[in-house]
């Protein structure tokens, strides 16, 4: 049998005699033996790259953190503060109730420091605009009362924080209050026009994208007054001192709404052809077909398809069995209407003249096959 002799330690040992790998290696490994096994030490550019590129990123991030506090101080040194009557104005116009109320509340605690300004604001508001005047009224009271300056401090760096986040949105609720409170009924209406208006000014940026709004939160009941008050508040917008976003946008977001007027007339269209559809053609349109819905889900479509690049007329086919225009003689009377409704839309929701034009020989190609079906 053969013997394996083991060295008198199991534990491996590292030859210290340490030399360079070969000859020629220059800068290369390092190399010796542990256990009785060559190795060779990576010393080379890798490990130099690894650790120049942790130094990098830890004085980057130094960097950003110290760019960002340097913001936030610039931010709350140049934020312009409400008086207390303006912002109690606010919140009446608002109609959120008690909350006049919970701004004293919320500023006892605040100055009491019993808790983080913004976390306390979030408590009190859910919007942040509400916490943003909340701090806003919280500061100047601290400041006529002569609290600490880590106090104040901590409500600045709320602010600037929530101005950082929500800065566009807030200013856009603060410019506009006085149009999202006409006719308002209560505080849910006073938000819901602020929420269309955010989302328009801050949103999709295509005439498309703000008729498909305009649609959604208008098309169920008056649509002409819904741009009427749009507009109106976009010129307040853009008479603040400090709009909500760039005056360039705002001014081409009130040229959109002009030619989106010429929508209202589409829209009034859309329902009077599914109620002729339905009144001419009774046992085949169901009821659920006419109707102010109807109208809008019909405008919807009509606008989702003149914002296409590609259409085919089958997508017109599939618009007419979904209006309740499935049978040839009744598809032929929808899509000769949609012909009509399509050539009213602003040219401006089309991408362009070439794709507009694809357009309408889709709904031809449709009408087409419709009445071959009726032929046969």
């Amino acid at each position: 049998m053969s013997r394996i002799d083991l060295p008198p330690s199991s534990t491996p040992s590292f030859d210290t005699g340490m030399r360079q790998a070969g000859p020629g290696a220059g800068d290369a490994a390092l190399a010796g033996r542990l256990g009785g096994q060559q190795v060779a030490v990576d010393d080379g550019p890798d490990m130099l790259a690894d650790a120049a590129e942790e130094i990098s990123l830890h004085h980057s991030e130094k960097a950003e953190s110290k760019h960002t506090a340097e913001r936030k101080k610039e931010l709350y040194q140049a934020l312009p503060l409400m008086a207390p009557e303006a912002i109690e104005a606010y919140m009446d116009a608002a109609q959120s109730g008690d909350d006049t109320e919970k701004l004293a509340a919320l500023a006892k605690r605040m100055l009491s420091g019993s808790g983080d300004p913004a976390a306390l604001a979030r408590q009190a508001f859910g919007q942040p605009t509400q916490q943003y005047l909340g701090l806003q009224y919280a500061l100047q009271q601290g400041e006529r009362e002569g609290a600490s300056g880590d106090t104040l401090d901590a409500i600045r760096e709320a602010l600037a924080d929530l101005e950082m986040d929500h800065g566009p949105g807030i200013r856009a609720d603060l410019n506009t209050i006085g149009t999202a409170a006409e006719g308002a009924m209560n505080a849910a209406d006073v938000a819901g026009f602020q929420a269309t208006y955010r989302d328009v000014v801050l949103g999709d940026a295509t005439l498309s994208g703000t008729l498909k709004l305009a649609l959604e939160r208008f098309g169920d009941g008056d649509f002409a007054a819904g741009l009427d008050r749009l507009t109106r508040a976009l010129g307040q917008d853009l008479a603040a001192a400090r709009p909500s976003t760039d005056a360039n946008r705002l001014q081409g977001l009130v040229r959109d709404l002009y030619h989106l007027g010429v929508a209202a007339t589409v829209l009034d269209g859309c329902g009077e052809l599914l109620a002729t559809l339905a009144g001419r053609h009774g046992g085949d349109v169901p009821a659920s077909a006419a109707g102010k819905p109807a109208a809008v889900a019909l405008m919807q479509d009509l606008v989702g398809v003149s914002g296409e690049k590609w259409v085919a007329a089958s997508r017109f086919s599939a618009m007419a069995e979904k209006h309740g225009a499935a049978a040839p003689n009744v598809a032929i009377g929808f899509l000769t209407g949609v012909k009509v409704l399509l050539r009213d839309m602003p040219v401006q929701v089309f991408a362009d003249g070439e794709q507009r034009q694809g357009v309408f020989q889709a709904a031809q190609e449709a009408l087409d096959t419709a009445i071959d079906r009726e032929e046969y």
